[in-house]
């Protein structure tokens, strides 16, 4: 059976969510890495080195992400010890779920798709591009958290351009959702028909 395991990711803000539930309502099956963190990381082993790693992040024995994200985008050192713990265990099941899937399409939802190397396992690979300001709105507004942070946020990940030359495919997202959706049913369509389906 021919399938497509595409790729999607793109800065903080950027619309990569927004984009994945288009695939979504269009029949594609999503794997969203965020769920699998989540998940990989209330097990009771990853959290004990989470916890080693960043006790300062632990309120009554219990992790604050919110507090863990400021950790990790206010220094280079602790962001490299989180993704030395997450990494491998989210793309271990990342993996395991790709193989389960049955799905002609599906889309796997990456932040970090180049820079951690999951794009070993899938292909195409499509970046979503958005404005650093209105990226930064969308953060302050959806975080609740200063625009200094929300700058440093984006700053700690990759350029637009630097995804964009790594991509097979870019969507362009200024905020307006029919043009992001036009754009996602033009490449779906275009896998319907590559898988025959």
């Amino acid at each position: 059976m021919k399938r497509i395991v595409a790729g999607l990711t793109g800065g903080i803000a950027s619309g990569k969510s927004a984009a994945a539930e288009m695939f979504r309502e269009a029949g594609a099956y999503i794997i969203d890495t965020d769920c699998i963190a989540r998940t990989v990381s209330a097990s009771g082993e990853v959290a004990a080195k989470l916890r080693a790693a960043f006790p300062e992040a632990f309120r009554d024995g219990v992790l604050d992400r919110r507090a863990l994200r400021q950790i990790v985008f206010d220094s280079a050192p602790a962001r490299e010890r989180l993704n030395a713990v997450m990494h491998p265990l989210i793309k271990a099941e990342t993996a395991r779920q790709i193989a389960l899937s049955a799905a002609a399409i599906t889309v796997v939802v990456v932040p970090l798709l180049f820079e951690a190397e999951f794009d070993s396992l899938t292909h195409p690979n499509i970046t979503v591009n958005c404005s650093t300001e209105i990226r930064i709105e969308r953060l302050v507004k959806r975080d609740d958290i200063s625009e200094t942070l929300a700058r440093r946020m984006i700053a700690a990940q990759w350029s637009d351009a630097q995804r964009a030359a790594r991509a097979d495919i870019v969507f362009e997202n200024d905020g307006n959702p029919a043009q992001l959706r036009a754009q996602v049913l033009r490449v779906y369509c275009e896998w319907k028909d590559a898988v025959g389906r």
